[in-house]
């Protein structure tokens, strides 16, 4: 075998190696001059050689028209497949409308960066702003919530439940009291005083109206410092010591519990 050979064709020139024939033929003759092997090694190798010398001579036209013509036709079956098929649609008035209206911003918002950059105080104003409006704007939103609420009727008496204390007049819890203060019946009378002034305290909206409190639950719902709890600490110590600590009460007790309920007129 000869050295390898540059073939000029219509498509060009072209290198051809003859270097794995080369290495085929040399495998060969050491396949045959092995002693116990037969021949027939070696004749597999040289008819596999043929076989590519064969094709590479089918693959190698005279002309560049067949394969140019060949890839051509694949490639416009490949793109006459229906995933490549995009129908081109002109957008609408209302997609140039948008498209034209973002492009505007966008240039305005490109002159404002760079008038920025060439002025730093800009950025400065930008900043301040970005901070100062949104809490001018929370501030605002809080006072009108503030403002609203204060506006709203007090109606607490009218949505307490049906047995919560003022649900009946604080005039006509002191009226019953005055009546067993009248028959002798102390304790009755204490107990029908202390729910009066819890009636008239709830009426006038100090803690939203409800039956199930304890009256030491009731003492809680005033601050310590609030003017009207000392009183009401007063009577409610006198109205547990004598309504739930049995102890007998007398015309003394009901006039200190009456003294009380009197000083309890919210304001």
């Amino acid at each position: 075998m000869g050295p390898d050979n540059e073939v000029t064709t219509a498509a060009g020139a072209r290198l051809v190696h003859y270097g794995w024939l080369r290495q085929a033929l040399t495998d060969a003759g050491k396949s045959a001059a092995l002693p116990g092997k037969s021949g027939d090694a070696a004749r597999a190798q040289i008819a596999a050689a043929t076989l590519r010398l064969t094709q590479d001579s089918q693959s190698s036209p005279a002309g560049g028209a067949a394969p140019i013509a060949q890839v051509r036709g694949n490639l416009n079956n490949i793109l006459s497949e229906h995933r490549f098929q995009r129908v081109q649609e002109e957008p609408s008035l209302i997609r140039r409308a948008l498209a034209s209206l973002l492009n505007w911003i966008l240039e305005r918002l490109n002159k404002v960066v760079a008038y920025g950059g060439e002025n730093p105080w800009i950025a400065y104003i930008v900043e301040g702003l970005a901070i100062c409006v949104p809490c001018v704007l929370l501030t605002w939103w809080v006072m009108v919530r503030l403002r609203r609420q204060a506006a709203l009727p007090r109606t607490a008496v009218e949505a307490a439940a049906p047995t919560a204390p003022s649900a009946r007049g604080w005039q006509r819890w002191l009226a019953e009291a005055e009546g067993f203060a009248q028959e002798g019946r102390w304790r009755e009378a204490v107990h029908h005083v202390y729910w009066a002034a819890i009636s008239r305290l709830e009426a006038h909206g100090l803690w939203p109206a409800d039956r199930a409190r304890t009256p030491r639950e009731y003492l809680r719902l005033l601050r310590a410092d609030h003017a009207l709890e000392p009183d009401l600490r007063g009577l409610t110590r006198s109205f547990e010591l004598i309504w739930y600590g049995n102890r007998p009460a007398a015309a003394e007790q009901y006039n200190d519990a009456r003294a009380r309920m009197e000083k309890l007129v919210p304001r």
